[in-house]
This record gives C-alpha cells, structure tokens and sequence, in this order.
C-alpha cells in the first residue's frame, strides 16, 4: 500500500511539474522581440517605471501627421499612442528640433533640442537637456532608429517624477 501512496505521489508531482513546464512555454510570446531586439517599423518601446509598454504604428491616414519631419526648419515629430485594449496605456511623442535628418548618424543629440513626453489621462510628464540620453543609431531611406532613457518631470510639479529606460524607436519620417 505504501508502495502505490509513493508511485501515486511522484505520478502527482511529475504531472504539476510537466503541466507548469508546458504552461511556461505556451505563454511565452514566440514573435516578442523584445528580448534582445528592437521594435518593428512604426514602433516605440519603452520601459516606465519598472513596466513594458507599446507605443505602436497608428492605422489609417494619420500616420503621415505622426511622424512629420519638417525640412524647412529641421524638426523632427513623432507621437504614438497605446492600443486602446492594451494593459497599459499612454501617450508618447518625440520632438526633435535643429534636427538635420540627412547629417546626423549615429551619434548622440544636443539635449537641449529633445524633447520627450509620457502621458496618461491629465499627467504629461517630460524629459528634456540632462535629464535624458538619446542617441540617434541609424537613419536610413527615412527611418530613423534610436535609443533614449531617462527622468521625466510632471509637467505640472517637477518634484513628481518617473523613469523611462530602454526606449527604442524604429519611425520612418514624412517630409513635408
């Protein structure tokens, strides 16, 4: 009788033990690039305050409107929002100004013409100068790749404050 208690006992446990090894491998996302990736066209990546988010390519005509490089005053403007059943949502934008779109990779930006924004509801929090580091990777047939961390503020009490790291950016640009 003790002999079947036992067979019973390591038949249970090897059963949880396969049953979570199958759960894990199953919930794991195959196409998640993140993990020693970078986001696909169209995409932001950032990781705010300890937590993953999306920022992905709007559909529709709207994208031309988000993803705007001006020529004649060398400004680069990107902004991208959450999908609307994501888990966590946000708003994102990028503003580069004296931003030469055909003179600039890779290296890092003057911080005093970044600009980067989070926001969620009515708080908008920016990043600008020292509080942040964004380093233009590669621009090529008018996609631009970056990378940027840092402190942003609340835009209405500077003492409230939140940390972005590891963003990524993957835009192509309209020129108008």
């Amino acid at each position: 009788m003790q002999s079947i208690t036992k067979s019973i006992s390591r038949c249970f446990l090897l059963s949880i033990s396969l049953f979570t090894a199958i759960f894990l491998f199953i919930s794991c996302d195959p196409y998640d690039e993140r993990v020693g990736g970078f986001p696909p066209e169209g995409e932001i990546w950032a990781e705010i305050e300890n937590l993953e988010y999306t920022f992905p390519e709007p559909t529709g005509t709207i994208p031309s409107l988000l993803n705007t490089y001006s020529v004649s005053v060398k400004s680069l403007s990107i902004y991208r929002s959450t999908n609307a059943n994501s888990l966590r949502t946000g708003n994102f934008r990028v503003l580069l100004t004296r931003f030469d779109f055909d003179n600039t990779t890779p290296r890092n930006l003057d911080n005093t013409n970044v600009r980067l924004e989070f926001s969620q509801g009515n708080l908008t929090y920016i990043g600008t100068e020292s509080d942040i580091q964004f380093e233009v990777l590669s621009i090529e047939n008018d996609v631009i790749k970056a990378n940027f961390s840092g402190t942003f503020k609340n835009r209405d009490n500077s003492n409230q404050q939140i940390r972005v790291r590891n963003g990524a950016l993957h835009i192509r640009a309209i020129r108008e």
